[in-house]
């Protein structure tokens, strides 16, 4: 007799950038019903980072030209808007670039901290022609979810006068599809099986796309579930729910672990047991004490 227990994940095959997963067997209808929301939710609502403006010195609007620069701002923005960048504990940063001479500037030049990792370095940004040619300024970088037009991203980051705001494309999710299969259980046949490629930028994994895609729509449902039940979820102040992992007294180990599974708030904490933690990579008894008694000092405690 099928129940959830009978349910398997498979990988089928999987990269840094492609994934392709089986999930199943499900009841009839239910490979479209998850195959169409975790679609919507991978193209929509996946965290990652993109640069939000630019400064270049001596450099008033977009509409501008550099002497001794092949390109003209507007085309230096377009360019900096394919960075592929990966972020580590932060949620933002600046990247620096200084060029003299004739030589280019790719995205290996910028001058960043070890929390950057760059993932596309020969990127093309702008081209000095000149032998007294010279390029100069940061690029504004912040993690986000989705797409905001520069109008939004000014009215959010308050940016100075000679910052020029840029359309921001957040998303590590590049494409997904999904398609269904029918699948056998026990004696029957009438079961679905649903197959879903990920292809992303590759500053995050397909699958660590996936894992957070699911627990969006575990948060929305649980939420949904709850109100429908009574419970109260505003019985912690919101400043606390806010407060980030790096406010707690935690061990550099187990900080870096929770921040690459996207555990960066208090908020993220209470959405976990301590069975829950102890699957995540690289993250051990002693860190899990650790994370305990830190939040006993604000009177909390992991999900049971």
């Amino acid at each position: 007799m099928w129940n959830l227990d009978a349910i398997g994940f498979q990988v089928i095959k999987e990269d840094d950038k492609y994934g392709e997963y089986k999930f199943g067997p499900l009841e009839s209808g239910f490979g479209l019903t998850f195959g169409t929301a975790l679609r919507r939710v991978l193209l929509s609502s996946i965290k990652g980072v993109a640069p939000v403006g630019i400064y270049i010195d001596g450099v008033l609007h977009e509409f501008s030209t550099i002497n001794g620069v092949v390109e003209d701002v507007e085309q230096i923005i377009l360019n900096i808007k394919k960075l592929i960048i990966s972020l580590e504990v932060i949620e933002s940063t600046t990247l620096a670039f200084d060029v003299k001479g004739e030589q280019e500037l790719k995205a290996s030049d910028l001058k960043h901290t070890s929390e950057v990792k760059i993932i596309n370095p020969d990127l093309l940004i702008a081209t000095v022609s000149s032998s007294k040619g010279h390029l100069s300024g940061e690029i504004y970088i912040k993690v986000g979810k989705g797409y905001k037009l520069e109008e939004e991203v000014e009215k959010e980051e308050n940016f100075a006068q000679t910052v020029m705001p840029i359309d921001a494309f957040f998303s590590p999710v590049e494409k997904v599809n999904f398609h269904i299969e029918q699948m056998r259980f026990e004696e029957s046949v009438d079961y679905d099986s649903l197959i879903l490629g990920i292809l992303t930028k590759g500053n995050k994994t397909p699958q660590e796309c996936l894992k957070e895609a699911v627990q969006v729509v575990i948060d929305y449902t649980s939420a949904l579930r709850d109100l429908m039940l009574g419970k109260k979820n505003d019985v912690i102040p919101d400043s606390v729910k806010k407060m980030t992992v790096t406010d707690l007294k935690l061990s550099k180990r187990a900080l870096n672990v929770l921040k690459k599974n996207e555990i960066k708030t208090v908020a993220d904490f209470l959405k976990y047991s301590a069975s829950d933690l102890l699957k995540l990579d690289k993250f051990g008894q002693t860190s899990l004490k650790n994370v305990v008694e830190s939040l006993k000092t604000l009177n909390l405690k992991l999900k049971e």
